[in-house]
């Protein structure tokens, strides 16, 4: 997009050379190559401080506050567009970005999965397929990678974050996108919704989109979908319009069935039923023949820190479920672990934060799931874990209480070295608890 159209069409301010804005950044530490860099103001720092930093970088220009000097960006023949408010005018110009798109446009929401299904569907598409990358789903997120894209792409797939009712509602106004997808609906982030009707709310803005064509939900949840052409799938309801069957866990992956044909998936995960009958629903909707593309699901291979089996040596697996945590996702990450057979299963969890008043009563509950599960040894760290701690430690299995990471891992690694039994250990937590750690331990 060329910056003078740019400013003209959405009334900023130009200063300095002519140029164009094929991509954007945020973080002056990694400036990409051609790119403008966003200059926000946060609650910590204020990206205005590191454009001094930038100026002999190979980069496109600017864009920043009404208010700031442009001089020296001049001087280094870049351009400089002005805004009021800087993260507004992103949203402005990626809303002008995607109008200009002629792909199809699916957006993703929900608790737990999003990633996974978000890659799964990409996986999927025919044709040239432009996706979220890293962990860009948030308001100045989504429309880095809505800009990045390539004028002649046939589809955007884009993964949609919340922490509060109306954030997915503002990136649909910005997506405008003909599909919208939510993937599951849990207790996540309570601490800035307030409640689990706030969280259903939230994620069910996902179909608020003017050109939405089709919804895909869980059938739980069929009561709050007002749309037309929405398709619903579940694992267990017959009457879910994609009818997930037959869902079980062995070395290999997940296997699952729906409509009589059965795939195996090299993931293991129950929660990859879910990403298959929301990506079912997506081709359906699109007129592309899902039954056709069996070896496609079976070639997909999960997303990493997200039930990414390791095999570590004959005696030895590590499922690495630490890129996140809330109660949905443990509760599938103990099912997923529960039904290995001929296997020692060790599960190692972190806190699950940003649940608010909630924490207490959910890392309870996760105690009793481990107490009603076959998981034979227990590792629980942090604070908010020590609940879970006080449910187990009456029970017979071996239950482990740390407040240190690195405590942690010396007397998991010494109990997995002594024991030279056949084991899986799977390691989750929330991204702040950086259970990843662990995981590297054994030389990942």
């Amino acid at each position: 997009m060329n910056s003078k159209l740019v400013a003209k069409l959405l009334n900023l301010k130009h200063e300095g050379k002519e140029g164009f804005i094929n991509d954007v950044f945020f973080d002056s530490r990694e400036p990409i190559k051609d790119a403008m860099f966003v200059a926000i103001k946060g609650n910590k720092t204020d990206g205005h401080m590191y454009i001094k930093d930038l100026l002999e970088k190979d980069i496109a220009g600017f864009l920043t506050s009404e208010n700031f000097d442009a001089t020296d960006i001049i001087k280094y023949n870049k351009f400089c567009l002005k805004a009021k408010d800087t993260q507004e005018a992103l949203q402005s110009i990626a809303k002008l970005k995607r109008k200009h798109l002629n792909a199809k446009v699916i957006a993703i929401a929900g608790s737990n999965g999003k990633t996974t299904t978000k890659e799964l569907i990409a996986h999927l598409l025919p044709g040239k397929v432009h996706k979220t990358y890293k962990n860009y789903n948030s308001q100045i997120g989504l429309p880095k990678v809505i800009i990045s894209a390539k004028n002649d792409i046939d589809y955007l797939v884009l993964e949609m974050g919340a922490t509060h009712i109306g954030d997915i509602s503002k990136l649909s106004d910005i997506a405008s996108q003909h599909i919208g997808v939510i993937t599951s609906i849990g207790e996540e982030h309570l601490e800035f919704f307030g409640s689990i009707e706030n969280v259903i709310k939230g994620n069910f803005e996902v179909f608020s989109s003017n050109e939405l064509m089709s919804g895909i939900y869980p059938k739980a949840f069929e009561r709050y979908y007002y749309k037309e052409n929405g398709k619903s799938f579940c694992k267990y309801r017959k009457d879910a319009d994609i009818k997930i069957e037959n869902v079980y866990i062995d070395e290999n992956g997940t296997h699952i069935k729906v409509e009589n044909i059965d795939f195996m998936i090299p993931v293991l995960s129950f929660g990859i039923a879910d990403s298959v009958g929301c990506s079912i629903g997506v081709l359906s909707s699109l007129g592309i023949d899902w039954k056709e593309l069996k070896d496609r699901f079976e070639s997909f291979k999960g997303v990493p820190g997200r039930m990414q089996l390791i095999n570590i040596n004959k005696h030895l697996k590590i499922i690495d479920d630490t890129y996140n945590s809330n109660p949905s996702s443990v509760k599938n990450a103990i099912l997923t672990l529960d039904s290995f057979k001929n296997f020692r299963k060790i599960i190692v969890l972190g806190d699950m934060l940003e649940l608010g008043k909630y924490s207490k009563d959910l890392h309870q509950k996760v105690g009793f799931m481990l107490k009603q599960s076959n998981i034979d040894t227990i590792y629980v760290y942090g604070e908010q874990m020590k609940y879970a701690y006080d449910v187990l430690k009456d029970t017979n299995k071996d239950v482990y209480y740390f407040d240190n990471q690195e405590e942690l891992t010396y007397h998991l690694t010494k109990n997995i070295k002594t024991n030279n039994i056949k084991s899986v250990v799977l390691a989750k937590g929330s991204r702040g608890m950086r259970m990843e750690n662990i995981v590297h331990q054994f030389g990942i």
